[in-house]
């Protein structure tokens, strides 16, 4: 549907407002463009850098793509965040419906990835995406799992099992030895 360089000539060509436009109205083309940029190809990523979403659909598809990009190239991504697109909404796990295996690994990786970012320009980028990685790990897990342990937050032990209270001993009645008969 749409490859980097197509995309990155029609912004050249239409401008952003042009591009924007068709995302938000060819649902096809909205989704390669965001298929393309979540690879975290470079191209992609230049056509993200270049980009300005209209609506806060496009907003969001597109925060969950630089997200998907996070692991594949952190420095790049790292490269992009700040007034355009918020580090708190990019590193902050933005996908929709994840469940604990998912939130666990994928702070895992992104994490690992962006701890090999050594450029010294995106040093404070990168520690504050990594707060926003903890912090929606930590949030994300409590609202999927309640027993999740927060910090300074312990969950509450499993309830111990309830006793339960002794019967009286019957008394025992010696067999009936007298015979009647």
């Amino acid at each position: 549907m749409g490859s980097a360089e197509l995309v990155l000539s029609q912004i050249k060509l239409g401008g952003v407002a042009s591009v924007a436009k068709r995302v938000d109205s060819d649902e096809s083309f909205g989704r390669s463009v965001m298929n393309g940029i979540s690879t975290g190809d470079s191209l992609w990523l230049e056509v993200a850098s270049k980009f300005t979403p209209s609506s806060a659909t496009a907003e969001a598809s597109l925060s969950i793509a630089l997200a998907s990009a996070l692991p594949r190239s952190p420095a790049r991504v790292l490269a992009l965040l700040g007034d355009k697109y918020p580090i708190e909404e990019v590193c902050g796990i933005p996908f929709f419906h994840p469940d604990s295996g998912l939130v666990a690994s994928y702070h895992d990786t992104a994490v690992a990835a962006i701890s090999q970012v050594r450029d010294t320009l995106l040093t404070k980028t990168r520690d504050t995406c990594r707060a926003a990685l903890d912090t929606a790990r930590d949030e994300k897990l409590t609202r999927i799992n309640p027993a999740y342990v927060v910090k300074n937050k312990p969950a509450p032990p499993p309830p111990r099992p309830k006793k339960r209270p002794k019967k009286p001993a019957q008394p025992v009645t010696p067999p009936d030895t007298s015979s009647s008969g």
